[in-house]
């Protein structure tokens, strides 16, 4: 069975702007180190995920590892097929996402 955090990757996989959005808060805080961007909210949140699918078409994740504590968490993981390693660090709340940090090299593609 599937981790909620394997799942989460899967919907940026999927292409589907919804499915994304669906695992964040109304006012999530989400910020994109290695891009340089921040935004608040869940349209703001679609907005960037539409740019990502856009920029990064055939980008796939795969799942390292990761922990939860309490509502805290972080989860490694590789973009593919150009292998940017990464990680997430962020809290949820009603089993959803209401705040994210992803770090990684962000020199690596053009997404700010």
């Amino acid at each position: 069975m599937a981790t909620w955090f394997e799942e989460y990757l899967a919907s940026w996989e999927s292409g589907e702007v919804a499915n994304v959005t669906a695992w964040v808060t109304d006012d999530v805080a989400f910020e994109d180190v290695g891009a340089g961007h921040k935004l608040n909210g869940k349209t703001a949140m679609a907005a960037f995920v539409l740019a990502s699918f856009k920029a990064v078409p055939d980008a796939r994740f795969d799942f390292v590892g990761g922990a939860e504590l309490g509502d805290s968490y972080f989860m490694e993981w590789v973009m593919q097929p150009v292998g940017i390693r990464g990680v997430s660090v962020g809290t949820r709340r009603g089993g959803k996402i209401a705040t994210n940090r992803d770090y990684w090299n962000g020199k690596l593609l053009n997404l700010g």
